[in-house]
């Protein structure tokens, strides 16, 4: 199961092409931060389980919102907040009011009366249901840290394209396992030294497929940035990716589960740089 989300930048910053680096690392931060510390950010995530289909899950009060979980559905009270995988729907049923598509509702979201937020997330064989208190980022985020602007980041790597993706089967940050297709691979120059990545995407069909993410470690990791890894992502219009790709370093992000331990990340499919990356995101801040 594909329990992480990636790719992040198109998410974060929308379809729009940044001509200038320097704004969209600038736009970037900014967009990081929100997808951080906002009222569905990572560090509001309260609790997350995983709905397969013709399965429910219920939301087990306690005795302050702080306290609500996810829990197994029994069927056994009418009372509770129940979400439900059913025909590609995810219904949400709160209590006195009209059933939810949360799949098709505003950002896939919906505010509770107690200041929850529940949010559902597709995959092929599953939703994921997210609860988020906001006034968890309230109290655990300030801001990311980042590496100051470098123009020496910004790069032209040349793409080699694998005509029928390969399926990698790995095991996660979770210990579970994972899918990734291996989409091609990246000659990157850096640094007087050119190093050949492997190019990964969550999807098997070109037609799908409009970014490629490349999976790192290197000097810095552990030390100034995050141990298990780094993502860089390089985007293009769909099903149509160039041979020569332009990559902004500046906007190298950790991986998710670096933030959130709901998050399953692939910490297995990394490549190694002999190199230390002093760019984009730096070691995320500690949970309070």
């Amino acid at each position: 199961m594909r329990l992480w989300l990636y790719p992040l930048l198109a998410l974060l910053l929308g379809a729009s092409a940044f001509a200038d680096p320097r704004q969209e690392y600038d736009a970037f931060r900014a967009a990081m931060n929100q997808h951080a510390g906002g009222p569905t950010g990572m560090y509001a995530i309260q609790d997350a389980t995983v709905i397969a289909p013709g399965k429910s899950a219920r939301l087990r009060p306690g005795a302050k919102p702080a306290d609500a979980r996810w829990a197994e559905d029994g069927g056994k009270s009418d009372a509770a907040t129940r979400l439900e995988y059913r025909d590609g729907r995810a219904w949400l049923r709160v209590p006195g009011r009209e059933r939810i598509d949360l799949l098709r509702a505003p950002e896939q979201q919906h505010a509770l009366a107690d200041g929850l937020i529940v949010r559902a997330t597709a995959y092929e064989d599953s939703i994921k249901a997210w609860l988020y208190n906001p006034t968890l980022s309230q109290r655990r985020f300030r801001e990311l840290s980042f590496f100051p602007y470098d123009a020496s980041g910004v790069v032209e790597g040349k793409f080699q394209r694998k005509p029928v993706p390969v399926g990698v089967s790995h095991l996660d940050s979770r210990n579970h396992t994972g899918l990734m297709y291996w989409v091609g691979d990246v000659e990157l120059p850096l640094r007087g030294k050119t190093y050949r990545l492997r190019a990964y995407n969550k999807e098997k069909d070109w037609n799908k497929i409009e970014a490629v993410l490349l999976f790192v470690t290197d000097r810095t990791s552990n030390k100034t940035s995050y141990g298990g890894g780094r993502v860089l992502e390089a985007h293009f219009a769909k099903g149509q990716p160039p041979a020569a790709m332009r990559f902004n370093l500046n906007t190298l992000y950790a991986f998710l589960c670096a933030h959130s331990d709901y998050y399953n990340c692939p910490i297995k499919l990394t490549t190694r740089l002999d190199t230390a990356l002093e760019y984009g995101e730096k070691y995320p801040p500690l949970l309070k």
